[in-house]
């Protein structure tokens, strides 16, 4: 029998992802499985990116999010659970919920259980980990109350809520799910097995520790720079998943059977249309200014225009005016780790001396590409990295860590067209600017056109 991985964080989940898209998809092929999920927290940025590499390795591609809900009323809590979309509307439902969440607190996003119920159509909910709030309230003995909001998802969700079940071989865990397992027999929820996937493989627990501290600005002194309790939070092959609970194979086919649900051929996945092309944006700029400089490149929904910065205000007030149905969003450009950049974080993170870091750092190449290259192309820096313990183990780490991101920005004068009647996530910066949450590689799989002003 195969497994579907339902819970997992790619390089998108900011504080604890580093499942690349591109590995999770190759592993799952590799594995044979039938298709895989990414559900970043707060995040469905990598949807396109992963629903273009599924579609060409012939599996089926999960689009789901991690996000907290806070309860209405009673203690102010706010628990973590699992949304997967199942067809394009569930996608759209996703983008609104997320939207919802950054608008209520950008550095604390979170939703309402009313906003749930809102918006719970073609979506498929799990109830999430240990710490999710059904085993909280089991943990803490309030079992009425957790049957109270188990009934309460089921209500909302129906044959599409599920159980979660995991075993990362922590004590606490095992009393929750079977627990939890007991709850199942009483209220007949389906119950499905998942690993929460934080990383590939099990040697890249120290890894995900230190992109944590990266994230938070802490080091390896800090209380909580580890951020799970063991290194079993990776991409398991179904054997090894099987063997968790090898007694309930249901646990296993319902994996299955929630990717039978889900179908995201349809939607928006890609959007196109035929009313507004490239050809024609690139029309209408002309019209507001026949001498403007508009490029648009082959085979693309992109559009370049140089102009001078006394044109820009008016040009957006004008493409407001002549394209009423669309609005005109900031995507976010998530910058890249280059091998210096992610080595002397990880060595900060490490508590390696500045004057080590910089010594270490102006050895490294510039034509290399990884820090294994560095290593290979430089003497100087393999010896140097090589002679202390903290610096070598800091190579290989960089280099698990090099491909998630260092940061996330606004492109100045960059914009895509969004139809107003399609949802996609709107987040709000730290400034109170926003930005839609795909990046441009993003809106350009999607099939929207987007917009870059050369001022």
């Amino acid at each position: 029998m195969s497994f579907v991985h339902l819970h997992t964080h790619s390089e998108y989940s900011w504080l604890d992802g580093a499942c690349l898209i591109d590995d999770l998809v190759q592993r799952a092929v590799q594995l044979k499985m039938p298709a895989v999920a990414i559900t970043d927290r707060n995040s469905i940025a990598g949807a396109f990116q992963l629903w273009q590499k599924c579609i060409k390795a012939g599996i089926k591609p999960i689009i789901g999010l991690e996000i907290e809900v806070r309860n209405d009323t009673g203690d102010g809590r706010a628990f973590s659970i699992i949304l997967l979309a199942k067809n394009g509307g569930g996608l759209e439902n996703l983008a609104r919920l997320l939207t919802l969440a950054h608008e209520q607190n950008p550095q604390q996003p979170q939703i309402t259980k009313s906003q749930v119920r809102e918006y719970a159509q073609d979506l498929i909910c799990l109830s999430f980990s240990v710490v999710g709030e059904l085993c909280t309230l089991l943990s803490e003995s309030r079992d009425d109350d957790a049957r109270q909001v188990s009934d309460w998802y089921y209500g909302v969700f129906g044959e599409d809520y599920y159980y979660e079940i995991q075993n990362h071989g922590l004590p606490s865990e095992a009393l929750a799910m079977n627990k939890l397992m007991n709850l199942a027999y009483e209220t007949k929820i389906p119950l499905v097995l998942t690993n929460d996937c934080h990383y590939m493989r099990r040697s890249d627990s120290i890894a995900i520790d230190t992109l944590n501290c990266i994230r938070r600005k802490i080091d390896f002194r800090h209380p909580e720079a580890k951020r799970f309790a063991c290194n079993e939070y990776y991409f398991k092959t179904p054997k090894q998943m099987e063997s968790l609970y090898s007694f309930l194979p249901q646990l296993i086919s319902n994996t299955l059977d929630i990717a039978d649900k889900i179908d995201l051929t349809g939607g928006y996945l890609p959007y196109s249309d035929s009313k507004l092309t490239a050809a024609r944006l690139e029309e209408i700029l002309i019209k507001f200014d026949p001498a403007l400089q508009v490029r648009g490149k082959p085979d693309s929904n992109h559009v370049t225009v140089s102009l001078m910065e006394n044109q820009f205000a008016g040009l957006l007030e004008y493409l407001h005016s002549v394209l009423p149905e669309f609005d005109l969003i900031p995507w976010t450009t998530y910058l890249n780790w280059t091998p210096a950049s992610i080595y002397s974080a990880v060595l900060r993170a490490m508590r390696v001396n500045e004057a080590k870091i910089m010594e270490l750092c102006e050895l490294i190449p510039p034509e290399a590409h990884t820090l294994l290259e560095a290593v290979l192309i430089s003497t100087d820096f393999s010896c140097l990295s090589g002679e202390d313990y903290v610096c070598n183990l800091a190579v290989s780490i960089a280099d698990t860590l090099i491909n998630t991101f260092r940061d996330s920005v606004v492109p100045e004068h960059c914009y895509a067209l969004i139809p107003r009647y399609i949802s996609v996530p709107i987040i709000i910066d730290e400034k109170g600017g926003i930005r839609n949450q795909f990046d441009f590689r993003g809106i350009q799989l999607s099939g929207f056109l987007s917009l870059d002003f050369q001022v």
